[in-house]
C-alpha cells in the first residue's frame, strides 16, 4: 500500500488501494463480496465507523449516477443546479453516518436510567426511537435512546443535547440558516432563499417559528445578565458595579453612546370589534386590529479611536455596537448597560451621550451609574429651527433664509441666551406656528445645559447623532419598516432584538450559545 507520508495524494490512494485490495480479497470464486461485508472490511482496515464508510459508498453511487448521466445542450446554471443537488447527495450519508456515531458514542458511555431534568427523579430507559432531522444536505435519519419519566410524564433524549441536537426538526446550523436570512429579509423572500440557496423547503409559519424560538433564547440571555450586572439591588439601592467576564482589555480615551427611537407599527387584536363571518362562508369570526406605533429604542456604542475622517464634514465608524429594545427606557438602560461595562465605558476618561434630547434619554443617564457628559445633536436642533422657519415665512423664502441662518449660526455657536432672543422677539400667526415657536423655545430651555458646541469641538468630540440616525434606517427600519408591514408586539421585540445581534456579528456565537445551555 503506498506510503501517506510520502505521496501528496496519499489520502485519495489510501482509501482507493485499500478498497481494491479489500475487494479482492473478499472476492471469492469470481463473486464479487456483499457491500455490508466490503464496507465492515474496509473500515476495520482504515479504523473508521462502518457506518461512515456504508455513507462513502452511497456517495460514489450518487457521484457515479451524476458523471455518467446525460449532458444536455441546457444554459449552464441548470447543470449547476443539478451539480449542487448531486454534491449535497453525496455528502448526505456520510453526514448521517457521523451524527449517529456521535450519538453512539455518547449512549454507550451511560447507564440504563438518567434522572429527569425537572423533578430529578430516575427515568429508565424506554429503547432506541428514531426520527427524521432536515439538515443542510437533505434529511437525516438518527436513532437515540428514549428514557421516560412516569412522574413528570415526560420524555427525554439526553444523547441529542450531549451532542448539540435539540427537539426541534432542524440541525443546529441549519436552523442557524434560516433565522439569519429571515432576521435579514421579510418572511416569504427568505422562505424562497432557503428553496434557492440551500435546497430546503419551510414554511412562513416554520420560519417564523425558529426565529421566535433563537429570539426567545437572546431574550433570556440578555435579561438574566441586566439582572446579575444590574447597578442596584431590588430596593433600589445602588451597589458596587460588576463587570461582564468577556470585558476588554484596556479602557477607551473617549466613549460614546449615542440613543435614539424608531416607531414600527404594532397591531392588537380588538375583541369588542371582531364581527361574525358572513352566513354560508368558511372560517370563524372575522377580526379587527387597532394599529399603532411602538417605540423601539435604538443604541449605538463605540469609541473615540473607532472614528474615521472621511472628510472635512463626513466621518464613518471602524467598529461599533448595536442595542435594539421595544419597551420601557429602563429596560432598554438595562440592556445597555452590560455592552457598556464590556467595553469598559465606565473607566473611559470621557463617556459622551448623545441624542435627540428626549426625556427618557435624560433619564437613562441619571440612571447609569456612572457620570457622562450629555450633548444635545445640533442636527436635530437645525431640524427644529428649520420647521420654525417655515411656519413664521411661509410665503418669503428670503425671509426664512435670513432668519433660519442666523438662528443656525446662534446654534453653532452655543449662544443659547440669543437663540431664545430670536424666538422671544417674532410674531408667529396662526396656531401652528405658535406652537412651534413655543415647543422649540421650551426645548432650548431644557436642554441649554448640552448645547456648548464650541466647547465640545475644542475638545475634539461629535456633537451629532447621525451614527444612530442611521441604526434607525439600517438596524431597524430595513426589516421592522417596510412598506405595509404590522407586527404583533412580540413579533416586533423578537425582529429587533435580532437585528441587533445580526449587526454585531455575534450570530454563530450566539448559535454557540444556545447548543451549551
Amino acid at each position: 500500500m503506498t506510503d501517506p507520508t510520502t505521496n501528496p495524494r496519499s489520502n485519495e490512494l489510501l482509501w482507493l488501494n485499500c478498497l481494491c485490495a479489500t475487494y479482492q480479497r473478499l472476492a471469492k470464486n469470481g463473486e464479487p463480496p456483499s457491500r455490508e461485508a466490503l464496507a465492515g472490511a474496509v473500515a476495520k482496515s482504515l479504523g473508521a465507523g462502518p457506518a461512515q464508510v456504508r455513507g462513502w459508498f452511497a456517495g460514489i453511487d450518487r457521484l457515479a449516477e451524476y458523471a455518467a448521466a446525460p449532458i444536455d445542450q441546457g444554459n449552464v446554471i441548470d447543470e449547476e443546479d443539478r451539480g449542487v443537488e448531486a454534491s449535497r447527495a453525496v455528502t448526505r450519508p456520510v453526514l448521517e453516518a457521523r451524527v449517529q456515531a456521535r450519538l453512539d458514542a455518547v449512549e454507550a458511555a451511560r447507564t440504563g436510567t438518567v434522572d429527569c431534568l425537572f423533578c430529578g427523579e430516575v427515568a429508565p430507559s424506554q429503547g432506541r426511537r428514531k426520527r427524521p432531522v432536515a439538515s443542510s444536505l437533505g434529511p437525516l435519519l438518527i436513532s437515540r435512546r428514549y428514557y421516560y419519566c412516569a412522574d413528570c410524564g415526560v420524555g427525554l433524549f439526553p444523547s441529542e443535547a450531549a451532542v448539540g441536537l435539540d427537539s426541534g426538526e432542524h440541525t443546529p446550523r441549519l436552523a442557524e440558516a434560516i433565522t439569519q436570512l429571515s432576521t435579514t429579509v421579510p418572511y416569504p423572500m427568505a422562505v424562497g432563499l432557503c428553496r434557492s440557496m440551500l435546497g430546503v423547503e419551510i414554511s412562513v409559519h416554520g420560519a417564523e417559528h425558529l426565529v421566535a424560538r433563537r429570539a426567545a433564547f437572546v431574550s433570556i440571555a440578555a435579561s438574566s445578565e441586566a439582572h446579575q450586572l444590574s447597578p442596584y439591588d431590588d430596593k433600589g439601592v445602588p451597589r458596587r458595579i460588576r463587570r461582564p467576564a468577556q470585558a476588554v482589555a484596556k479602557a477607551p480615551d473617549i466613549a460614546y453612546l449615542e440613543v435614539d427611537g424608531v416607531c414600527a407599527m404594532v397591531r392588537e387584536e380588538d375583541p369588542d370589534r371582531a364581527v361574525p363571518a358572513e352566513p354560508g362562508s368558511r372560517g370563524g369570526k372575522g377580526r379587527r386590529y387597532d394599529v399603532d406605533g411602538r417605540e423601539i429604542k435604538n443604541a449605538i456604542m463605540y469609541t473615540g479611536d473607532d472614528v474615521a475622517t472621511e472628510g472635512s464634514e463626513r466621518g464613518c465608524l471602524l467598529d461599533k455596537t448595536y442595542v435594539s429594545q421595544l419597551g420601557p427606557w429602563k429596560i432598554f438602560a438595562s440592556r445597555v448597560l452590560p455592552e457598556l461595562l464590556r467595553q469598559r465605558f465606565d473607566q473611559a476618561r470621557l463617556c459622551v451621550v448623545l441624542g435627540d434630547g428626549a426625556e427618557w434619554i435624560r433619564s437613562l443617564c441619571a440612571w447609569l451609574p456612572f457620570a457622562v457628559l450629555q450633548i444635545l445633536d445640533l442636527y436635530h436642533v437645525k431640524k427644529r429651527i428649520n420647521e420654525v422657519a417655515h411656519a413664521l415665512y411661509p410665503d418669503d423664502e428670503l425671509g426664512r433664509h435670513r432668519w433660519r441662518a442666523v438662528q443656525y449660526d446662534r446654534a453653532e455657536d452655543g449662544r443659547v441666551d440669543d437663540l431664545q432672543f430670536g424666538l422671544d422677539e417674532v410674531q408667529p400667526k396662526g396656531k401652528k406656528a405658535c406652537e412651534l415657536v413655543d415647543s422649540l423655545r421650551t426645548y432650548i430651555r431644557n436642554h441649554r445645559d448640552c448645547m456648548d458646541y464650541p466647547k465640545y469641538r475644542a475638545m475634539g468630540l461629535r456633537v451629532g447623532s447621525g451614527a444612530v440616525e442611521s441604526a434607525n434606517f439600517h438596524v431597524t427600519g430595513n426589516r421592522l419598516k417596510l412598506q405595509g408591514m404590522r407586527w404583533s408586539e412580540l413579533g416586533a421585540a423578537d425582529m429587533a432584538l435580532l437585528r441587533a445581534d445580526l449587526f454585531n456579528g455575534r450570530w454563530r456565537a450566539t448559535t454557540q450559545h444556545m447548543l451549551a445551555a
